[in-house]
């Protein structure tokens, strides 16, 4: 049986509720998007950057920045299954935001070890030492400190570790300073939405990729060369930065041989592409790169939601979080976010999707925002979940559909989905494998692709 007709079977009931629609349709009905309200870390580290994103949307980036951001994702992809086996592991793609600081940033920390933030980064040189992160990856070490500042289980130590030429570089962070951090940032926001207001970067700093395989310098749009450099001497009086033997140690102890099948929530819904990733198989380069740009009205939209729910009557605390997260019926990696359905019943705990939907109905939702939803309630064996649509091309209209499953037969399906996709590893044969959805199958850049494949096959022999 395939997973969404599964799903479909097992639920019990879907409505409209209409108390929270009214909640979160209050919150965001008294924001407007037309600026960048929310910058993310990454514009801080880069304004410039940040800037001609936006401005030309149209370029696209260049494939050395691509390939590189590619096998950045594949070794954040191993590092969670080294650091998920350490004490005190807390979590991964972690979204933060700087709300309660009244800074509109928003980002994901990589992992966390107990309250720490861990920044990972790959990188190709022989060796590292504690000047190269003052010299070359000032960036890197800016970035860990951002997110730092805005994890709301603030810890004065955290961590930036390097996987470089099959070696692990790990180094302690210990901020002195966190007001200087904070006053960093609330310049480099104001920086950037005055340069974006007045169209002038003059006073920036230079980009992080200046001569390093910029998308803007190759289309001639580029002025980096005629900007200052970075200055560090926030950063120098802000930390002490020491080696971590320990921590090194044990990340040297794993390998990329020995990185567990780590299956997570969506590999259930997009099974065969996790079966391609998990053996790298190769990728093509696709026709058309991926633009230089996020599609940042819709993220700061989601970002604004998220922060709505959690600053509302209908916010847990990060002990509900841990409770409902330490039950796991079907040993998926991963963290869900959960909302009080009830406000007058703080018991009535249930998970919950948001998404951004670009469409202007809402009768019929994609069918995967239900796939997405029944895994997690039955990796949580909770039986009902909220999905959280808000429609931006609507005037910004929220519709949060509460969906009520049999979740012994999600459950079920579910475990028997995990045991198809470890055969299907075994035995390097994905076709008994769910396709995926016809829209990533269309996008798709793997070279010898199962899904296209198998639909080439069964047209030719129509």
């Amino acid at each position: 049986m395939q997973l969404l007709q599964g799903v479909k079977e097992a639920i019990i009931s879907d409505n409209i509720n209409h108390n929270i629609t009214k909640i979160l349709e209050d919150s965001i009905k008294k924001k407007t998007f037309d600026v960048p309200d929310y910058l993310y870390v990454t514009d801080l580290i880069n304004p410039v950057n940040s800037y001609y994103s936006r401005k030309y949307k149209e370029i696209e980036i260049s494939n050395d920045i691509y390939l590189r951001m590619k096998l950045g994702e594949e070794y954040h992809f191993m590092a969670r299954g080294w650091f998920e086996q350490m004490d005190g592991f807390s979590g991964y793609e972690i979204p933060v935001n700087g709300s309660h600081l009244n800074l509109n940033v928003v980002g994901r920390i990589d992992f966390m070890i107990n309250n720490s933030v861990i920044e990972f980064k790959l990188k190709s040189r022989e060796n590292i030492e504690i000047e190269d992160l003052y010299k070359d990856y000032l960036s890197d070490l800016e970035q860990l400190l951002f997110y730092s500042v805005l994890n709301k289980n603030y810890s004065d130590i955290n961590y930036l570790v390097f996987y470089s030429s099959g070696n692990f570089y790990a180094y302690k962070i210990h901020i002195k300073n966190r007001d200087n951090i904070i006053n960093e940032m609330v310049y480099r926001i104001d920086l950037i939405k005055r340069g974006l207001y007045n169209d002038d970067i003059s006073n920036f700093p230079r980009c992080t990729y200046f001569t390093h395989g910029c998308p803007f310098q190759e289309n001639n749009v580029c002025n980096c060369s005629k900007l200052k450099l970075k200055d560090d001497k926030w950063i120098i009086n802000s930390i002490n930065i020491s080696e971590d033997g320990e921590l090194e140690n044990s990340l040297n102890n794993y390998s990329i041989e020995n990185t567990r099948l780590d299956i997570r929530n969506i590999d259930l819904i997009y099974p065969r592409r996790y079966y391609h990733r998990i053996r790298n198989d190769r990728e093509i380069q696709a026709e058309n790169r991926l633009k230089s740009t996020f599609n940042y009205d819709k993220n700061n939209i989601k970002f604004f939601m998220m922060d709505a729910i959690e600053t509302s009557a209908l916010a847990i605390s990060s002990q509900e979080y841990a409770l409902k997260n330490s039950v796991n019926t079907l040993g998926l990696s991963g963290y869900e976010k959960y909302l009080i359905k009830n406000i007058y019943d703080e018991t009535s705990i249930v998970p919950y999707i948001l998404k951004i939907n670009n469409s202007v109905y809402t009768s019929n939702i994609p069918d995967t925002y239900y796939s997405e939803l029944a895994v997690i309630c039955a990796k949580r064996n909770i039986n009902s979940g909220l999905i959280i649509i808000v429609y931006p091309k609507l005037n910004n209209s929220v519709i949060v559909h509460e969906i009520i499953f049999n979740n012994e037969k999600l459950i079920n399906l579910c475990l028997t989905k995990i045991e198809d996709i470890k055969s299907a590893v075994k035995n390097s044969y994905p076709y008994k494998l769910d396709m995926c959805p016809q829209f990533t199958i269309n996008s798709c850049n793997i070279e010898n692709c199962s899904c296209k494949m198998e639909i080439y096959k069964n047209l030719k022999n129509s």
